[in-house]
């Protein structure tokens, strides 16, 4: 369960939102579709890089404790963290028809 927004809870600990987390996704996939896909795809590297941003370690710290987390078990989660973090640490909500999104 979430202590706040923008956080979420894994068996390794709690993935926070922050520019930092941000910035080393950014920087390792070349952008958030990428990082989400090789998440989907549920691959070791990309879930443990991930994970590793959120949990502010490196991913050598933790590749250990993913693996024996299970990747399966892990997927959703980290799938949610990363919207969030795309997001500022918000939850994304879609603009209602008729509605401006912001972006004009």
């Amino acid at each position: 369960m979430p202590t706040n927004q923008g956080e979420v809870e894994i068996p390794l600990g709690t993935l926070r939102c922050t520019l930092r987390a941000s910035k080393e996704v950014s920087a390792y996939f070349g952008n958030f579709v990428n990082a989400n896909e090789r998440v989907a795809r549920v691959e070791q590297e990309a879930m443990t890089r991930v994970i590793a941003a959120g949990l502010g370690k490196t991913p050598a710290e933790i590749e250990e404790q993913v693996y024996e987390a299970g990747l399966l078990n892990l997927s959703a989660p980290v799938k949610k963290w990363l919207d969030l973090l795309a997001n500022g640490g918000r939850e994304y909500v879609p603009p209602k028809p008729g509605e401006q999104s912001g972006n004009a």
